[in-house]
């Protein structure tokens, strides 16, 4: 279950600050106000108000509202403060309590029916051969991917090639907005289970993010059966886009991150040493693939936002669809995917906007703005989703 981090009394502990090389000070937001205390004080924000923030003489119309016609339900609405580094309050930040950000985008979808649903005849396009004990010679024939990949032989094998199930790559753009979970949450992970006699399950290849904000991947090839990982040595960031991949070419494994922007990133390699689990080669085994569902993406996305989900094992360069993400096909891909900001993030960003520092987030039709009707002092900013 995903931890969610709603905005009521406090901003999760979150305060921003923003420095702006225009106002050369610095703007702090304040923890959330709602309720009757904050319609009181609604009362007295005009006068209290230092910013230096006006709307242009005689402008009207769009999304600019004079302070007179604000209408504040204190019921369900809140809002933040924007102060200067003296503490003076510059700018009001509305919201609806029970939406406490901008969400852009579409539902996430995630296609896994390659290699978790059989196929029609005419797409069977992958070759395998098998072992014929009458004949005593390999046989070939056609198979649809979900056989491909879910079937075949430990990588000791004469034909391995069957399923290439110790040859993996996954990856994904995710953005966390609050903070990390309380348990370990699973990005993807690939099992193979015994198809005959008591029967278990391997997990060898089983990507994490883990309650640190640290990335794993965990296997169990050894004799012994005991756990094996690859971890990262950083947590990814909060409240940015970060581009993760995971690869494993037979003993060998990559992990890694980088941040959008640029201000961070790290790519760990490890060689595993153990020996692996001896099977006999005519036992025929299962691969079993799962991925997150996509449906709990979509019901949290306040909390976390993901995109361009790709599984593919013929991608064997780190970070190779990063910024393009149809340059292959892929076995497992995805479509849509939300991109939210929340609401101390969407108040800097708005200021920003106001003091001609642009925004690469928002524009200044992703808000209202009400000003002072004598002054022309620019008051607040609205993200309600009703007014």
């Amino acid at each position: 279950m995903l931890r969610k981090c709603l905005l009521s009394l406090v901003l999760c502990g979150v305060l921003g600050t923003l420095s702006n090389a225009q106002t050369d000070s610095k703007v702090q937001i304040s923890e959330p106000l709602s309720g009757v205390e904050a319609k009181k004080a609604l009362q007295n924000f005009p006068k209290e108000n230092k910013s230096a923030l006006k709307v242009k003489k005689g402008a009207k119309g769009g999304n600019l509202y004079p302070w007179g016609s604000l209408a504040f339900d204190e019921n369900t609405e809140s809002y933040l403060t924007l102060s200067d580094s003296a503490g003076n309050p510059v700018l009001i930040v509305f919201y609806t309590r029970n939406n406490p950000g901008l969400s852009k985008g579409e539902l996430l979808t995630i296609d896994a029916r390659a290699v978790l649903e059989q196929c029609d005849s005419q797409y069977k396009d992958y070759v395998v051969s098998q072992w014929d004990p009458t004949t005593k010679t390999f046989k070939t024939r056609n198979v649809c991917p979900f056989e491909y990949y879910n079937g075949g032989h430990n990588f000791n094998a004469e034909y391995s090639e069957w399923g290439i199930p110790h040859i993996n790559s996954f990856g994904l753009w995710i953005k966390l907005n609050y903070g990390y979970f309380d348990n370990d949450f699973t990005l993807f992970k690939r099992n193979e289970s015994q198809e005959y006699g008591s029967g278990y399950i391997t997990d060898y290849f089983h990507i994490k993010l883990l309650s640190s904000g640290k990335l794993s991947i965990t296997t169990k090839m050894s004799s012994n059966y005991a756990s094996q990982s690859v971890v990262t040595n950083k947590p990814i960031p909060i409240g940015k886009w970060v581009y993760i991949q995971a690869m494993q070419d037979g003993y060998n494994y990559q992990l890694g991150w980088k941040a959008q922007d640029g201000s961070d990133e790290e790519l760990v390699k490890k060689t595993l040493s153990a020996e692996v689990i001896k099977l006999e080669d005519e036992a025929q085994r299962n691969r079993m693939f799962r991925v997150f569902a996509a449906a709990e993406i979509n019901n949290n996305k306040e909390v976390i936002n993901v995109k361009e989900v790709f599984y593919e094992p013929t991608i064997k360069t780190m970070f190779e669809l990063m910024d393009n993400y149809n340059a292959k096909e892929k076995l497992i891909f995805s479509a849509g995917g939300f991109d939210y900001t929340p609401i101390n993030i969407l108040g800097l960003e708005a200021y920003k906007i106001l003091v001609g520092a642009g925004s690469s987030i928002i524009t200044i039709n992703d808000f209202d703005i009400y000003y002072d009707d004598t002054t022309g002092n620019i008051l607040a900013v609205d993200f309600r989703v009703k007014k």
